[in-house]
């Protein structure tokens, strides 16, 4: 019987372990996605979001938001590092607080630029519906463009944490 309440003691605890790992590691704190970011074609699997304060623009504050295919953890260079291919496929949005992009940057395994790991759109995707109330941070993302004669389209609704 001392043997069987060992078992039972140490399978709650890993449990519990288990639960506080997904817990700190962001995984229920990431907002909610949905829509279609495709290249060429072939759509990207993007699963996550997640909002960062970002460097001013033009003395203006800007919300870095950053949409992977793979978890970011809590990387504080998660812009960054998903334009390099660290979270696989990659939008990545530096937005004004009204809700103005100031640029998009996208990076996906359809999307052929030699050398250059992403592309960076001006003037291309727009922002509906955004929002910044009760710390969180929502909108609609919309855009179509061809990077290079290859076709590429955004069309995503999120929510998440605001920083």
């Amino acid at each position: 019987m001392h043997v069987a309440h060992r078992c039972i003691t140490v399978t709650f605890i890993a449990t519990l372990l288990a639960i506080v790992a997904l817990v700190s590691s962001g995984a229920f704190a990431q907002g909610t996605l949905s829509g279609v970011y495709k290249v060429n074609g072939k759509p990207a699997a993007l699963a996550q979001v997640a909002a960062y304060r970002g460097e001013p623009e033009s003395g203006k504050p800007v919300t870095l938001l950053v949409f992977t295919t793979k978890d970011q953890g809590k990387d504080p260079k998660a812009a960054f590092n998903a334009l390099f291919g660290r979270y696989g496929d990659a939008v990545v949005v530096k937005v004004f607080s009204d809700g103005k992009i100031f640029s998009t940057d996208v990076r996906h395994a359809a999307l052929d630029l030699g050398p250059v790991p992403s592309a960076t759109l001006f003037d291309v995707v727009q922002m509906k519906d955004f929002k910044v109330a009760s710390g969180e941070i929502s909108g609609h993302l919309t855009g179509k463009v061809d990077i290079r004669n290859q076709p590429c389209e955004v069309d995503l609704t999120f929510k998440s944490k605001a920083p």
